[in-house]
C-alpha cells in the first residue's frame, strides 16, 4: 500500500496586538509556517516609519496568509517617514486574503504604493486611501497575477507616471461592488489602467470623480476591460473622460457612462453602449 497523504494544513489563528513590530514578526513567522490567519487589533493604526523588507513596510508575503481587521484597523506609512516605501507586497506563488483593513499613505517610485501583487490577492471590505506611486497609486497587479477586490473603496490615490491612479493591472482583476473615486494620474487612467494582455472585470461598481492628465479619466484600456452594472461618471481627462481604449476590447453591459469631461468615451462612438 502507498503512503497515506498528509492532511491539508489548516490555517493557524494568531491575535496580533496593536504594535507595528508585532505584525512584522507574525508575518515573518507565518511565511515560515506557510499558512496562517492573523487577527489584527481593532481601533488600531499599525504605523510604519521604516521598512521590514527593502521598499516595503511589511515583510513580503511568501505563503498563504490572511489578514483580518475590524473597526478602524489601519496599516499606514507614517506621514513623517523620511523615505518612500509601499505598505505590502505579495510574491509570485503566494496568496494574501485581507478583510476590513485600511491601507493609507504608502509611497513607491515604481509599482503599487499600497500593495504590489505578483501572486494571488483577495481584498474584501478594505479601504485604500492616499497612496502614491510611479504607476498604480494604490494597487498594482503584475503579469500573471490574480486579484479580486470586493466591497471596497479606493480613493484619493495618485501616480506620477503612467496611470492607474488607483489600480494598474497587467494580470487578471475582478472588482465587485467597489468604488474608485477621486484618484488621479498624469497619464492614462485616473482610476483604472489595464495594460496589454491584462484583463479587468468591473461588476456592480462605481468609477467617479477621477482625473487623468491625458486619456481615460476614469478607465484606460490597452488589454481587455468588461463593465457589468457599472456607473462611470464625473471623471475628467483630455479625451475619453469616462473610458478610453486603444483597441476594440471594451465590453459594456447594463451600465451607465455619463457626465464625464470632455466626453464619455474615446474614440468617440466606438465602444458599444457608450455614447458621446
Amino acid at each position: 500500500m502507498g503512503a497515506v497523504p498528509a492532511p491539508a494544513q489548516a490555517a493557524k489563528d494568531v491575535n496580533v496586538p496593536c504594535d507595528p513590530d508585532a505584525l512584522v514578526t507574525e508575518i515573518r513567522t507565518a511565511n515560515g509556517i506557510g499558512v496562517a490567519r492573523l487577527l489584527l487589533a481593532t481601533d488600531c493604526v499599525y504605523n510604519y516609519t521604516t521598512t521590514a523588507d527593502p521598499g516595503d513596510a511589511l515583510p513580503i508575503i511568501r505563503g498563504d496568509i490572511t489578514l483580518v481587521g475590524g473597526s478602524s484597523t489601519t496599516i499606514r506609512r507614517d506621514p513623517a517617514a523620511p523615505d518612500a516605501f509601499r505598505l505590502l507586497e505579495v510574491a509570485s506563488g503566494a496568496t494574501l486574503h485581507v478583510q476590513r483593513i485600511s491601507f493609507v499613505g504608502g509611497s513607491a517610485a515604481g509599482l503599487g504604493g499600497g500593495i504590489l501583487n505578483a501572486g494571488t490577492v483577495v481584498l474584501d471590505q478594505i479601504i485604500m486611501a492616499g497612496n502614491h506611486a510611479g504607476n498604480g497609486g494604490a494597487f498594482a497587479n503584475n503579469v500573471a497575477a490574480n486579484a479580486t477586490i470586493s466591497g471596497s473603496v479606493l480613493n484619493e490615490n495618485s501616480t506620477t507616471s503612467v496611470g492607474g491612479g488607483a489600480i494598474l493591472n497587467f494580470g487578471t482583476l475582478t472588482m465587485f461592488r467597489s468604488v474608485l473615486t477621486r484618484n488621479s494620474a498624469p497619464v492614462n487612467g485616473g482610476g483604472l489602467n489595464t495594460q496589454a494582455n491584462g484583463v479587468s472585470h468591473l461588476i456592480q461598481s462605481t468609477v467617479a470623480d477621477n482625473t487623468s492628465g491625458s486619456l481615460g479619466g476614469g478607465v484606460s484600456d490597452l488589454g481587455t476591460t468588461t463593465l457589468d452594472r457599472v456607473v462611470v461618471t464625473r471623471n475628467k481627462g483630455s479625451g475619453g473622460g469616462g473610458i478610453a481604449t486603444g483597441n476594440n476590447n471594451v465590453s459594456i453591459q447594463n451600465s451607465v457612462i455619463r457626465d464625464n469631461t470632455p466626453d464619455n468615451c474615446s474614440p468617440m462612438n466606438t465602444i458599444q453602449g457608450c455614447v458621446g
